[in-house]
């Protein structure tokens, strides 16, 4: 290399060519539908899902290529590279080159948007959101590395950052519905260039200070906490076993997570936003659904770190420190499956403890008391509060499903297994969209035609599917299981069958009235399918193959 900077940029690439490949065949993906599709499919609900999607998808790729940042578990450190703190080359230049590179990719990977896909002016102001995204590419190194050592908190900023700048990217157009002088373009873009200015100054003097040997993550308001926690009784007695000590190993890390991310986002976004429609009595079921929705989202993407060895590391294979524990592969896949289950039981009390306080001091909850009056009168006369009771259990359970779910894959060390897992699901969500945004018309006309006939074929081959997918869960499970420990096996397949056993009772309460089509048979297959048995069965061998490797 010529020269430092060359060699930097080259070490960036290396790193995230991949990530960058990928965000390069979403764009071509979506450039390719949008040319052989009708026209009206890009403006259908469905098709700009699709392409919103795939377009997220492609920044958080593009994003991932510019996380500049190392893992140091002993220091309990993620951010600037120490290594290149010893480069002969000046702090502003470390800085400024992949901050540069960045709103770069950013910009012409939003200009890739407009012109390849989002072709028939369905995104407003375009000019104004290029303007968003090159500011929040600067907000984000900002953030990951001046906050290396507070973890949690920088990704409860990140995710902050993120809700505040789509609302940022739609505050032109809530001023033409209710015009400001304040909040027009002219005022708004100089702040934000303004604010961008300030974020990448604040970022070379954390950086500059990290590499004349400071950054260290004690404060006074540290201190000050330490000191509250050390006065707390505590834990003074020797563990138990060696899976004791991993279960509170594995607590410390990443347990108290999701509790944190959802009391966050529910005081810091959804109370200002319950407040301002505290006498909109229509608005209550609609916040009430965001709610509830906020642990399954959360749990879904934190449940992408979960799933490996180490939670802030992009590195999926184990530690040498966790290699040699004196413990079995499964013990390590236990821990982690209790440490989610402890989390997420944390996180609905905070949730139902929000949801309580909300509905008894501010709420209009005149709506809301119609809706329960018909739901407790007419569909579940006696049984209701059993069915509150499983629909509560069942939200629970499905959070600790987003968790752990994935083990199998994330405790492989196989990025392809990692990563291929993810894109599935992505992948799959995007193509029944598009089936959907393509074939909507022929199947509306076809329901419309023949009501009954499609209906009952459409029953009919989603029950066919799920009886199948059944059969597939169940011998998976024979094999998965067939080489564990006798007793764990026992264990989880009566947690197992008591967990099914709830989802099918709140499948078959599914009211009686008018079930001409028979929709309880195919509840009653999906609650067969909603708690994991055989992916949490291959996470062991997983995880042996990754220990021994």
């Amino acid at each position: 290399m010529r020269s430092p900077l060359a060699a930097l940029t080259w070490e960036i690439w290396q790193r995230g060519r991949r990530s960058l490949g990928l965000a390069i065949g979403c764009i071509a993906f979506c450039a390719l539908v949008n040319r052989a599709a009708p026209e009206r499919f890009a403006v259908s609900d469905a098709g700009q899902t699709v392409y919103g999607l795939l377009m997220v998808v492609s920044f958080f790729l593009l994003m991932s290529v510019f996380n500049y940042t190392e893992f140091n578990p002993a220091r309990e450190w993620s951010g600037f590279p120490y290594r290149l703190f010893v480069l002969p080359v000046r702090t502003w230049q470390l800085v400024t080159l992949p901050m540069l590179l960045g709103v770069v990719s950013v910009e012409l990977l939003y200009l890739a948007w407009i012109k390849l896909v989002w072709t028939h002016d369905t995104i407003p102001m375009p000019e104004w959101l290029a303007l968003v995204l090159g500011a929040y590419m600067l907000f984000y190194l900002t953030a990951i590395w001046s906050l290396a050592g507070f973890r949690i908190t920088r990704l409860v900023l990140l995710g902050l950052g993120g809700c505040s700048s789509i609302a940022i990217a739609f505050v032109p157009v809530f001023n033409k519905i209710s015009p400001s002088p304040w909040l027009e373009e002219k005022y708004l873009a100089p702040a934000l260039a303004a604010a961008a200015v300030i974020a990448y100054a604040v970022a070379l003097t954390a950086v500059t200070r990290q590499r004349c040997g400071g950054g260290l993550r004690q404060n006074r308001f540290k201190l000050r906490f330490d000191h509250l926690a050390d006065a707390l009784p505590r834990r003074r007695a020797n563990f138990t076993s060696p899976a004791a000590a991993q279960f509170w190993f594995e607590w410390r890390r990443a347990g108290l997570l999701l509790p944190a991310c959802t009391a966050l986002a529910l005081v810091a976004i959804l109370a200002p936003y319950c407040w301002f429609y505290r006498h909109d009595p229509k608005s209550t079921q609609d916040i009430l659904i965001r709610i509830l929705a906020v642990p399954l989202v959360l749990s879904f993407a934190i449940g992408k770190g979960f799933i490996k060895p180490e939670f802030w590391s992009m590195n999926l294979a184990l530690p040498p420190f966790l290699a040699i524990r004196p413990l079995s592969s499964g013990d390590f896949v236990i821990s982690k499956i209790k440490v989610a289950a402890l989390s997420v039981a944390f996180t609905w009390l905070i949730v139902f403890g929000f949801i309580a306080f909300w509905l008894s001091f501010w709420a209009d909850t005149f709506q809301l008391h119609q809706t329960f009056g018909i739901f407790s009168r007419f569909l579940f006369p006696r049984s209701w509060p059993v069915v509150i009771a499983l629909a509560a259990v069942a939200l629970m359970i499905l959070s600790w499903r987003c968790l752990v779910s994935g083990l199998w894959a994330g405790l492989s060390g196989k990025p392809a297994w990692y990563f291929g897992s993810f894109a599935l699901q992505v992948i799959v969500a995007v193509l029944l969209l598009i089936a959907v945004g393509i074939w909507s018309n022929k199947i509306a006309s076809q329901i419309k035609t023949h009501p009954v006939l499609t209906i009952s074929f459409a029953i009919s081959l989603g029950g066919w599917f799920l009886a199948l997918a059944v059969i597939v869960k169940i011998w998976s499970a024979v094999f998965a299981w067939s080489n564990l420990n006798p007793r764990r096996v026992r264990q989880y397949l009566l947690i197992w069958s008591g967990v099914t056993l709830c989802f099918i009772a709140l499948a078959m309460s599914y009211p009686q009235v008018d079930d001409t089509y028979r929709l309880e048979h195919l509840c009653v297959l999906g609650a067969f399918l909603l708690f994991p048995l055989a992916r949490l069965g291959f996470a062991p061998a997983s995880l042996s193959k990754n220990r021994h490797r």
